[in-house]
């Protein structure tokens, strides 16, 4: 046949394939033989003649599939396939391989669509993104790239002169016997130390296993939150150096992504590493990064950005402004030099100095905004005098908004005003009720965090402010759940509008923001103080009177040893005590009745509260800086909402979505991966190394595909970020 080569006979190089058939290899020809010589055989690379004798030894029996797929170099399966086609059909059932004679063409890459998808991977959009260009799978795409019909596009020329990170380790250490570690670009810092310098712009080199160079995934949803927009309105620049605005911030949301939860905490870290990812010559120092925080700070702008960031979530999420989830906050303060207020820590079950951040969620619980109280106010008084304006001036006056919140704001006159004006509120009901018959709960499903689960509900109307005769009653309804145990807790909500499971859903929904200030606690470190400085306190401050208060823990004491005096003397009447006994335990009950008389009369004519320079002296009327408090704060936040956004991308990607992909973005941040920026096309290419299992790798690669379609430019560039997962083809 056709390919035929003649070759001397080798027995001790033959391979047995059976009893009756053995096969020499060569470079270029397979050599099939039996005990009297040579069979046939072809060349390595005409498919179609070992289709043929694959087709013929599986039909006459002569080998096991499993021996001849090997030589072959074909699947099993394959030889089963031509072998069934060549018994129906002959010789040219199998001669393109499918059954039909002549090869079939393209009936999905076809001549049309072809150059669309070729276009597409010389812009530098990956396999799957030309894939969907021109509606077909990623495995078409790859099977063209290997038959030749598409080519991949090459790598840039910057490639070949990457760093790695041994070459990189030695630069970054010859340098600190002149300028410091990590340190390059000596001319810029020269200029920035004259102040010829506002800062320092970013510039990428090609460099290869950069560590944690993951995290520039999140470059796309940060950019969108608005951080680095948003503090260019509201701060005025840096002082000259080579650090300017965009840099420290960039630096600080990319220290709170990789889980580095202080300042502090970057010393532990390689500067020149961390450096490549916001294209300078490495990280700020410790103090350099606290003297540029503090710098912030004198500006006094951190509540105009925080009201900036606001009013953009906002607008980009004006569904979610319905309903808005309230809940107190504290963080201690651990600093000896000042004396703060206390309030009550719940996690450590005692009263410490400490802040309370109110903070206010929308309706998919991602942070909204957050209102600090140093003086520890009532959660009912920041609602009416911080919440509900802010909210109003963020959704407008006439739209319906509704508070969910817990009884610690459980006030019905309170309810009452704020229906009045259109504020409805989801709250649970405070102190000990009735409970209702177990008849009248009935079962409703009620999908929660994408689970479906049964509530057993109740309904009724409650009047919770009685009528007299200058105002009618306030109604107001009540929705008990009642649990597996038995216990019922009851819900009362001003909304008369919703159905009984949307408002258990909301109401139960609220534990998510329990769940957000567990994780930026674990994560992010939220209560981490990046100061211990302090700032005047408003004087003026009402307190409770501290007089007052001595006077009233006396009267107390007083009031019990007058009720201990009182028992002794009706045990000495019913023992029979001697007179003179018994005189002198009226003589000191007269004594301790006067001296109470005396000290309520005192403590009913003091005020009950007092200016607060009238307790302190000036110099000790301080309490924390808030200012690099809420811009550590509001970083953290951007950090967690760009891991959200990222989140809803992958979701398809895990079955448990809520538990899993939170995970997976912070494995992802801390991936190695290649930076090679190509200046001749505009790009900044970010090749991620591989992840542990087939799943991960699929959600990596699907997540660069989605963020190359936004075309990111890089903050202080005009360099497009790529992303591209190293995979197999």
């Amino acid at each position: 046949m056709p390919g035929t080569v003649e070759l001397p006979l080798l027995p001790e190089e033959a391979i047995t394939l059976g009893p009756r058939l053995a096969v020499v290899e060569t470079p270029e020809a397979l050599v099939f033989m039996n005990a009297s010589g040579p069979l046939m055989s072809c060349a390595r690379n005409d498919a179609a003649a070992k289709r043929f004798i694959g087709a013929v030894v599986m039909t006459q029996g002569l080998a096991k599939g499993e021996d001849l797929a090997d030589v072959l170099g074909v699947h099993r399966s394959t030889l089963f396939r031509n072998q069934k086609l060549y018994r129906e059909g002959g010789l040219e059932a199998i001669r393109d391989g499918r059954g039909h004679g002549a090869p079939r063409r393209a009936h999905k890459l076809t001549d049309e669509v072809l150059p669309i998808a070729q276009a597409c991977l010389d812009r530098g959009d990956s396999q799957s993104a030309a894939a969907r260009a021109v509606g077909v799978s990623e495995t078409a795409v790859r099977h063209a790239i290997k038959t030749g019909r598409l080519r991949r596009r090459p790598q840039p020329c910057q490639r070949r002169a990457a760093l790695s990170p041994g070459e990189r380790a030695e630069r970054d250490a010859a340098q600190a016997r002149g300028g410091g570690t990590a340190v390059k670009r000596i001319d810029e810092r020269l200029l920035a130390c004259h102040g010829e310098l506002s800062e320092a712009p970013p510039h990428f080199e090609a460099v290869e296993g950069v560590a944690n160079a993951g995290v520039l995934l999140a470059v796309p949803a940060l950019i969108g939150e608005g951080l680095l927009s948003s503090a260019e309105r509201v701060y005025q620049p840096l002082k000259a150096g080579f650090y300017g605005l965009h840099s420290i911030l960039l630096c600080l949301v990319m220290m709170a992504l990789l889980r580095i939860k202080s300042i502090e905490g970057l010393s532990a870290h390689q500067p020149g590493e961390l450096g490549i990812l916001l294209g300078l010559d490495r990280v700020p120092e410790v103090k350099t990064l606290r003297r540029k925080l503090a710098e912030l700070g004198e500006q006094q702008q951190a509540a105009k950005l925080a009201a900036a960031l606001t009013e953009r979530w906002a607008q980009g999420e004006p569904d979610e402004l319905g309903v808005l989830y309230i809940d107190g906050h504290v963080s201690t303060y651990t600093g000896r030099k000042h004396r703060l207020p206390k309030t009550f820590v719940q996690k450590r079950r005692q009263c410490q100095p400490a802040a309370t951040d109110t903070w206010v969620h929308n309706g998919a619980a991602e942070p909204l905004f957050f209102v600090t109280s140093p003086i520890n106010q009532h959660l009912l008084t920041l609602i009416e005098q911080d919440v509900i304006p802010e909210a109003r001036r963020q959704i407008g006056a006439q739209r319906a908004l509704t508070l969910v919140f817990d009884r610690e704001a459980w006030s019905p006159e309170a309810f009452r005003r704020w229906h009045a004006d259109g504020v409805e509120v989801i709250t649970y009901r405070k102190g000990k009720q009735t409970p209702w018959d177990v008849q009248d709960f009935q079962p409703f499903d009620l999908a929660c965090e994408g689970k479906s689960e049964t509530y057993w509900l109740a309904e009724r109307s409650v009047q919770v402010i009685p009528a007299n005769r200058k105002r009618p009653a306030f109604w107001m309804r009540e929705i008990r759940r009642l649990s597996q145990g038995g216990h019922q807790t009851a819900v009362l909500t001003t909304r008369q509008d919703l159905p009984i499971t949307a408002v258990a859903a909301r109401m139960f929904s609220r534990w998510r923001q329990e769940n957000f200030f567990k994780y930026m606690q674990a994560e992010f470190n939220i209560d981490h103080l990046s100061t211990y400085a302090t700032e005047p306190a408003d004087p003026q401050r009402s307190v409770p009177n501290p007089e007052r208060t001595r006077l009233q823990k006396t009267l107390k004491a007083k009031r019990a040893q007058l009720g201990r005096a009182h028992v002794r003397q009706v045990q000495q009447q019913r023992d029979g005590a001697s007179k003179a006994k018994q005189a002198k335990e009226a003589e000191m009950i007269e004594r301790l009745e006067k001296e109470c008389t005396e000290l309520a009369e005192r403590s009913k004519a003091m005020d009950k509260r007092v200016p607060l320079k009238s307790v302190l002296d000036p110099e000790q009327i301080v309490q924390h800086e808030t200012e690099r408090k809420t811009i550590t704060q509001l970083i953290k936040v951007v950090a967690y909402r760009s891991e959200s956004c990222l989140a809803s991308l992958i979701e398809p990607f895990f079955a448990r979505h809520d538990d899993e992909a939170r995970a997976f973005l912070k494995t992802a941040f801390r991936l190695p991966g290649d930076i090679l920026p190509d200046r001749e096309h505009g790009e900044l290419r970010v090749r991620l190394y591989g992840l542990a299992n087939n799943r991960s790798q699929k959600a990596l690669i699907a997540l660069c595909d989605c963020l190359n379609t936004q075309r990111t430019v890089y903050p202080g560039t005009d360099l497009r970020l790529v992303f591209e997962a190293i995979q197999s083809h």
